[in-house]
């Protein structure tokens, strides 16, 4: 008797020992605000031909009965700062009752003003490397160009989810070859002249989007277009998504040229080689961007003028040592904690798809709907001025549930297989140890 009540626990620790145990880095307890905002979910494929019904339509601001309520609820649950929506005045945001922009209770970064939390200068001899407003028809030039060089992990892309929504195999082969992808919002828009829900639309669904194409990683950094962002837009961003707010310290103008005669392939080419040759002692967030051909050609063009300036080229991420995504660790291979930023979201599948919408907490079933939509595609260039690109996209869906049957199938082959690798051993070993105590 006494022998097999302490042979039990003694195999039980063994069991656990000899256990490949779960990387827990990521993991969130149960009661977590982020726990309850994240959720496992049906992943969209680009080869399911209902792939863009799963999303809001491509170039406008998501409507906010697109919203997931647990983005809502959380919105609810965090302080705003006393600031009104602005109305836009040709890229200059004006505020209600005559207040400046550059006040520190606004802090507009149109108006030059940035708060501590902002990342816009890299540590000293660090060029942060990044590009807005991708995915394009040009972009695999550029992936091409950064792979060839060996930095396309040195790379962040700031994406826009319409235009993802348009070309997402073009976005997952940034991904393949190293890249660090980022949020640029949905449809490009002043974010400050957007209401609380509009913002929670612009950044959800981008990070929903990026994250289902790669792999369940959660974004963890922003660019604001055209610079745009204030207070209340930051505590959005970071109260809700915990988003970085990401901005620069240099404007390359590269987004101008053949849209304004002062900016030529030249003079921006001047422009650039006059930040590459400034003082180390801070570091550079250079503004750049996939839109074109002229801003690919421009960076590449740079690019072996900072290595010789000796610049040490990082993405953002990397540049400030900080995580790439908010549930995995530095670049695309780091074990991930399934999480899905929509929550009861359920995905409209056709007959090949197979049907899984289970709670990384419970293994629950959710169900929800999507949204129809139908819109013309259109992108700005992050500074002062925008340029079009993007395509019709049309999306329409109808809400679907899943089965008590595929919720336990899910809950078996999803959340019991992440969880009882790392943790099933362990628990064994408790119950081992306590019935060593009962016996």
């Amino acid at each position: 008797m006494y022998g097999s009540s302490f042979l039990f626990p003694a195999l039980s620790l063994l069991a656990a020992v000899s256990a490949a145990p779960l990387d827990e880095t990521w993991l969130q307890p149960r009661d977590s605000p982020v726990s309850a905002l994240f959720h496992k979910r049906y992943t969209p494929s680009p080869s399911d031909s209902n792939f863009t019904s799963n999303y809001p339509g491509a170039s406008t601001t998501p409507p906010t009965n697109s919203l997931p309520a647990a983005w809502v609820e959380k919105l609810k649950s965090i302080t705003l700062p006393g600031v009104s929506v602005s109305n836009p005045n040709n890229g200059y945001p004006q505020y209600a009752n005559g207040e400046s922009g550059g006040d520190q209770t606004i802090c507009s970064f149109t108006y030059a003003c940035t708060t501590k939390e902002d990342l816009f200068d890299p540590p000293a001899n660090t060029l942060a490397l990044s590009f807005d407003d991708g995915p394009t028809n040009f972009s695999p030039s550029l992936y091409d160009f950064l792979a060839k060089n060996n930095i396309a992990s040195a790379a962040t892309h700031f994406m826009i989810g319409g235009n993802i929504l348009s070309a997402p195999t073009t976005m997952q082969d940034a991904v393949k070859a190293g890249g660090h992808i980022a949020v640029h919002t949905w449809s490009h828009p002043y974010m400050t002249t957007l209401s609380n829900e509009e913002i929670l639309g612009e950044l959800g669904w981008t990070m929903q989007i990026i994250s289902d194409l790669n792999g369940g990683r959660i974004p963890k950094y922003w660019r604001p277009p055209f610079g745009d962002v204030d207070n209340r837009v930051r505590a959005i961003a970071k109260g809700v998504f915990g988003l970085e707010t990401v901005v620069w310290n240099a404007d390359s103008a590269d987004w101008s040229i053949g849209s304004n005669a002062q900016y030529t392939l030249q003079s921006v080419g001047s422009m650039m080689d006059g930040f590459i040759a400034q003082n180390k002692s801070k570091g550079l967030m250079i503004l750049e961007h996939e839109l074109n051909d002229n801003t690919i050609g421009v960076f590449m063009t740079a690019y072996p003028k900072m290595v010789s300036s000796g610049w040490q080229v990082k993405n953002v991420a990397d540049a400030y040592g900080m995580e790439w995504y908010v549930n995995s660790g530095k670049g695309n291979t780091d074990t991930v904690t399934t999480m899905s930023v929509a929550a009861n979201t359920l995905a409209v599948m056709n007959s090949t798809s197979a049907e899984s919408s289970t709670s990384a907490a419970s293994a629950s079933t959710t169900s929800g709907s999507a949204v129809s939509a139908s819109t013309t595609s259109t992108s700005g260039s992050s500074g002062k001025a925008s340029a079009v690109s993007g395509s019709a996209t049309k999306a329409s869906a109808a809400a679907t549930s899943a089965s008590a049957a595929a919720a336990n199938n899910s809950a078996t082959s999803s959340a019991s297989a992440l969880v009882s690798l790392g943790n099933s051993a362990y628990l064994l070993a408790v119950v081992g140890l306590v019935s060593a105590v009962l016996l």
